[in-house]
């Protein structure tokens, strides 16, 4: 199918969701966009984008829908109200859904689907908002092969790499869970590091050109470990109270496995007492101010 006859509509205009949808806006999909705050869309109706003021709208004129929101009762919400994707969607149309969720929500959303006759691929993205916008992310994708084939080329707009992990729903977000677990256990990793150097009375820069050799060919771990040195945490890439929510995410999905997620529960721990003071838009980076706090060192 060309993309011209493709109707795509976006949900969700967030850091990430805004990126992602303005490539697919460039690669000249037929879109619609919606957003809660409406003049998040207006940079796309500038562009040509239609508007649409419910999603029962945005629903009746597209193809191919794409959200990308906050977590998964915000994706449970927008599929099962009554103006919601499922109150209204036609068999074949594809709810592609790009947040961060529980495994076992994302079965129940692909099987809400299925009932309905249409398709739910879970297709979370990993990378911060810069690269969405600069469309270099990553991203899982778990359901109907058929239906992930016909989205290839969307897909391909906002991706510099794609992960199929088969039909199961659960194992994209299973995927995304195992990479944001292991950043976030490297983020306390850092903090503890720098925090000590410091007590140690170590030379910041050298420990920051130790730490990035250790970190070669990881630029993303490279960058994080800039800010945490330098103590630059107003630039958000992913919000900490963000982060705060998948640490929870990680301690439901594995304490259902039957795993103990051991590595990341000191890092939880900060991520709370971080989101108590205050540091909730800051970069989730910020946790790690929690160890210098610990440690009795001062602003």
């Amino acid at each position: 199918m060309h993309k011209k006859t493709i109707r795509v509509g976006f949900i969700g205009l967030g850091k990430i969701g805004s990126g992602i949808c303005a490539n697919i806006q460039r690669a000249g999909y037929d879109l619609t966009v919606y957003n809660r705050t409406l003049e998040k869309t207006q940079p796309f109706a500038e562009k040509g984008a239609k508007v649409a003021y419910s999603i029962k709208t945005l629903v009746a004129q597209t193809d191919v829908i794409f959200s990308s929101l906050l977590d998964d009762q915000s994706v449970m919400d927008l599929c099962h109200d009554a103006e919601g994707i499922l109150a209204s969607v036609t068999e074949n149309k594809i709810h592609v859904s790009l947040t961060t969720i529980q495994p076992a929500t994302s079965d129940t959303l692909k099987s809400a689907h299925q009932q309905r006759g249409c398709y739910y691929i879970a297709a979370p993205v990993v990378g911060r908002p810069d690269a969405a916008l600069a469309g270099e992310l990553i991203t899982f994708l778990a359901g109907d092969l058929d239906a992930i084939e016909r989205i290839q080329p969307i897909v391909n707009s906002y991706t510099v790499k794609q992960v199929s992990v088969g039909e199961t729903a659960s194992s994209a977000s299973a995927m995304k869970i195992c990479v944001n677990y292991m950043a976030m256990t490297q983020l306390a990793m850092l903090g503890e590091i720098f925090t000590y150097a410091e007590k140690s009375e170590l030379d910041k820069a050298t420990v920051l050109t130790i730490t990035k050799m250790f970190f070669s060919g990881n630029q993303a771990m490279c960058n994080y470990a800039e800010k945490i040195a330098n103590r630059d945490f107003n630039t958000a890439g992913f919000d900490l109270s963000a982060g705060l929510k998948d640490a929870l995410i990680f301690e439901t999905a594995f304490a259902t496995c039957g795993v103990k997620p051991s590595t990341i529960l000191g890092a939880k721990d900060n991520l709370i007492v971080a989101n108590e003071n205050g540091w909730g838009d800051k970069d989730w980076s910020a946790l790690t101010e929690v160890s210098r706090m610990l440690a009795g060192l001062k602003e």
